[in-house]
């Protein structure tokens, strides 16, 4: 029987490794050299107008994210320093990864099972995101405020709601990280009836409750008090049957497909209709076979849990006016089908005495590694190289630039359809940059910083102009084409 100090140190070796998993998997990205849209902009806001980060995120009900943000860019005022940013954010994965490994542990799952679904979660979609664009890294903060919410809960339910209350006023939809959690706590319980579940998943579905909650009341409180004004975007749905359905068709599907990335236009690729079916498939036999195990009530509990925590981790989303289901917004969703993925992978092992719960544990296995694999190379191919090859146009006009003459500029911005990236989803996988002219103007007026750093006013070198068609060729000195990307730089 293993000791004390050895159990000590196998658990210390689990989280170390599942803390250097995304290192190793997002190590070539975080140091390279490009930005995303909203980079550019807050590292000239950070530099040249102080607090306003902090305002502007307040406008949407997060400003513990502004406070984040602006406190991790003191001192920033290169490109460059957006790796700084990503560092963070891998920094927040490895810790979260940790702490659902000990979560889970503390639950009663096998070592195995529940280091892989930890290891699993960093290497979501949804992290890939987070990692790759810098201004994404306070969700990790949010998501490690929801575990530490979970940890606390129920005995100490004051502390509960507080973290949970933070974790909205950082990001909303991060801190549901918590019903992934008590998803992952649902399958591992066990002889519970099924009003006893439901009791047990009320309390804390009401401390979830409580700690949202009390973010909107702090929000509403501070937008009355003229300390926030609200977005306009800060907007309710009203029309609830259609988001029902949408939520259903357009979120549903990504969280359902794991580590498959979808697209934005055209048919998903192979693997994502084929990793949704496989999931449907996966989960309903590991209900059917947690009723033939522990009777119909384990069942009706599965069900229970898979609807009312799916539909959490879709709250926010679903209760919110807009209509974007973007993967820096499923972190909860994918990591709730997760847990039940890999809760039937175990039961359908447990079906066969001696090799199952191995040739289970080997297909979760399989499900990491490949996730791994897809989470270094879509990094790589939709994030940093699109960017870097914007970026390097950028900085070909830049070098053009004689201040003594004071040029006229022009950029002429891109369209979504000329990304040089092989796939692309929305404003994030594979997504131009410079398809906006205040990004075309940010990214501009960071380059020429950088090349003259000693300027205060980087400005007053050059006129500037851009749109998406290009003037006469004597109303401009330097012309910046940002459809070349089609092309290459």
């Amino acid at each position: 029987m293993d000791t004390l100090p050895r159990r000590g140190a196998l658990l210390g070796g689990a989280a170390a490794l599942l803390f250097a998993l995304p290192w190793l998997t997002y190590g070539s990205a975080i140091f390279r050299r490009y930005g995303m849209r909203d980079d550019y902009a807050i590292l000239r806001e950070a530099l040249e107008e102080p607090g306003k980060i902090v305002r502007v995120c307040s406008t949407f009900g997060r400003p513990l994210y502004g406070l984040l943000l602006e406190a991790s860019l003191r001192g920033a005022d290169s490109i460059g320093d957006l790796s700084e940013l990503r560092l963070l954010a891998v920094t927040g994965l490895g810790l979260l990864a940790v702490a659902v490994f000990l979560l889970l542990v503390r639950e009663g799952w096998a070592w195995g099972p529940a280091a892989l679904f930890a290891a699993f979660l960093p290497l979501t979609p949804s992290a890939q995101v987070i990692v790759s664009w810098g201004i994404c890294w306070p969700h990790t903060v949010a998501m490690l405020l929801g575990a530490g919410a979970f940890a606390l809960a129920p005995r100490r339910w004051p502390f509960t709601v507080l973290g949970l209350a933070a974790a909205t006023l950082t990001y909303q939809v991060s801190g549901l990280v918590y019903a992934v959690l008590v998803a992952a706590a649902l399958v591992a319980r066990r002889d519970t009836s099924l009003p006893e579940t439901g009791r047990w998943l009320a309390r804390h579905l009401g401390l979830l409750a409580l700690g949202l909650g009390l973010a909107y009341v702090t929000t509403q409180v501070a937008f009355r008090s003229g300390w926030m004004t609200p977005s306009p975007r800060l907007t309710f749905e009203r029309h609830f049957w259609d988001k029902a359905v949408w939520v259903v068709t357009h979120v549903l599907p990504n969280g359902l497909a794991l580590g498959a990335l979808n697209r934005t236009t055209g048919a998903p690729p192979v693997g994502y209709p084929l990793m949704v079916g496989v999931s449907l498939v996966l989960v309903a036999g590991g209900v059917a076979l947690e009723g033939r195990r522990e009777g119909l009530a384990a069942s009706g509990r599965w069900l229970l849990g898979l609807v009312l925590l799916s539909g959490t981790a879709c709250s926010i989303s679903f209760l919110a006016g807009e209509r974007w289901p973007t993967y820096r917004t499923l972190f909860a969703l994918t990591g709730v089908c997760g847990v039940f993925f890999a809760a039937s992978l175990v039961n359908l092992g447990a079906c066969w005495p001696g090799r199952g719960p191995r040739v289970a544990s080997g297909v979760l296995a399989g499900l990491v590694a490949v996730s791994a694999w897809l989470a270094h190379r879509q990094t790589l191919e939709l994030f940093v190289e699109p960017q870097g090859r914007e970026l390097a146009l950028m900085e070909e006009g830049a070098r053009q630039v004689v201040p003594s003459a004071r040029p006229r500029v022009f950029v002429l911005t891109a369209l979504q359809s000329d990304t040089s990236a092989p796939q692309r989803y929305l404003d994030e996988f594979g997504s131009v940059s410079v398809d906006a002219e205040w990004v075309a103007k940010e990214m501009w007026k960071a380059v020429v910083r950088e090349r003259f750093p000693q300027e205060r006013d980087v400005s007053r070198l050059y006129r500037f102009a851009t749109g998406r068609v290009a003037p006469e060729r004597r109303q401009y000195d330097i012309l910046v084409d940002m459809r070349r990307l089609r092309r290459g730089p």
